[in-house]
């Protein structure tokens, strides 16, 4: 299975607002992990700061593709 494939099905296809909510919790899981990680290991800030700002360009992207879906849906 291509990465392409795994995106198209993680950012597409959300039906319901609980879906979209629990990828939501999803990233949020996997970004405390990874920034955890970044502290035991004594990483720059820097790197924390793309991390925590990836995060929230991911979840924006999927709710705005997420809303429109629903728009489309309702034509």
């Amino acid at each position: 299975m291509s990465l392409w494939y795994f995106l198209i099905d993680w950012f597409a296809g959300v039906p319901t607002f609980g879906v979209l909510f629990k990828r939501f919790m999803i990233n949020f899981a996997w970004v405390c992990i990874a920034l955890f990680v970044m502290l035991v290991f004594q990483l720059p800030a820097e790197y924390a700061a793309i991390v925590y700002f990836g995060f929230i360009v991911v979840n924006g992207v999927m709710g705005f593709v997420f809303l429109r879906q629903r728009m489309q849906m309702r034509d």
